[in-house]
């Protein structure tokens, strides 16, 4: 896996001494070090934006029961932002190594209750970011 850049690695550094636990801090830096060197932050703003509504339907359907209205929307709201945070993974996979495109397609983009789970723990990752951004905007 490619070796991240210094200034991705004080990114980390940083998202880490606000408390937060990265659960796929490798897959992390791989994915900002790429949109870094190709100048994505659009891409990287919608990622993050995605990872967001993932993790926030994940944590409503943890709190609710399959039998309770509204169950069946919130689980298709999650599917549809699952699959829109797998497609965003895959475009932005394209720039990568053969080995790290290999690495994201079996760990995220398989069709497994293990790729669901990696996804779930990206998308608390961004959503973490996305909770940094918002913090570091409202102090300004």
């Amino acid at each position: 896996m490619k070796q991240l850049s210094p200034d991705i690695e004080v990114f980390l550094s940083h998202v880490e001494s606000a408390g937060i636990g990265l659960r796929k801090r490798a897959d992390i830096g791989l994915i900002f070090e790429y949109a870094a060197l190709h100048n994505n932050s659009d891409q990287i703003n919608d990622l993050i934006f995605t990872g967001k509504i993932v993790w926030n339907t994940y944590s409503a359907l943890k709190k609710r029961n399959q039998s309770d209205e509204g169950y069946d929307l919130l689980e298709k709201q999650f599917m549809e932002s699952v699959h829109t945070l797998r497609n965003s993974l895959f475009e932005q996979s394209i720039g990568y190594t053969q080995e790290e495109q290999s690495r994201i397609e079996e760990i995220y983009l398989g069709m497994s209750q293990g790729t669901l789970r990696n996804i779930v723990d990206l998308a608390h990752d961004l959503s973490e970011i996305k909770n940094l951004q918002n913090s570091a905007k409202h102090k300004k």
